[in-house]
């Protein structure tokens, strides 16, 4: 998989995007366009010094500081969970009307750990692409014959999506018991906003989040029963929730 940044706020400027957020934050102070011509001018400390505090406030400011990425090489079954995320916007590559002839498709760590289950799965993946190319070749419609295709077959999508949403997203995917994938998503748009917007890291990396991490971590080592385990996890789930 692969995620690229393509477009986000203030984009060729570390810092306008920042200036945005402290400026729609600014709500005591008159709103009016010099205002923000000012907080650009801030020098950098005082600007990282707001930015910590927003992170740790309300966050509708952050609303204002928008990214779009382009995720490649992913499945349908992480682009079926990706897009329940209620306020952001996508653009999915097609299978009504692309015909997708050669589709790849991605295997399950547990398969993958069987050379048994693997050659199972590989024969069934590539019976599934003979009956599909079939079905074309016989005359059915390409929006017909995709009703065959597997829910693991790599995809690419487009997602536009706010900071408020990110972050909230950041956090309540990070458990250990999410997809595997979706974490490796997860990671990669973190890695990619704060490579545009290095002061990001305050919203995406709270000492929050970071605690839940390692509290994961600390049950997954615990010499319990796994169901304790799997109970312990889903109270640090609950308080990632809130």
């Amino acid at each position: 998989m692969k995620v690229s940044l393509i477009d986000y706020t203030g984009a060729g400027s570390e810092w306008w995007a920042a200036a945005v957020l402290i400026f729609t934050k600014s709500t005591r102070l008159e709103m009016k366009p010099g205002l923000f011509e000012e907080i650009l001018e801030w020098p950098k400390d005082k600007k990282l010094m707001e930015l910590e505090y927003m992170a740790n406030t309300i966050p509708s400011s952050w609303e204002f500081c928008h990214y779009t990425f382009l995720i490649e090489g992913v499945t349908r079954a992480f682009t079926h969970q990706l897009v329940r995320t209620r306020t952001a916007s996508f653009a999915q590559q097609t299978m009504r009307v692309l015909n997708v002839e050669g589709w790849d498709y991605a295997t399950g760590p547990t398969v993958r750990e069987s050379p048994d289950m693997c050659t199972t799965y590989d024969n069934a993946m590539g019976e599934v692409d003979k009956t599909y190319r079939n079905l074309i070749e016989s005359g059915a419609k390409v929006e017909d014959a995709r009703g065959i295709l597997p829910t693991n077959i790599l995809t690419n999508i487009v997602m536009g999506i706010n900071l408020r949403t990110l972050a909230e997203m950041v956090r309540k995917r990070s458990s250990p018991r999410v997809q595997g994938e979706y974490r490796e998503v997860l990671d990669q748009l973190k890695s990619e906003a704060m490579r545009v917007h290095p002061w990001v890291h305050l919203f995406l990396d709270r000492d929050f989040d970071r605690a839940a991490r390692d509290l994961d971590e600390e049950i997954k080592g615990l010499p319990i029963p796994a169901e304790s385990c799997t109970h312990m996890m889903k109270l640090v789930d609950q308080m990632r929730q809130s």
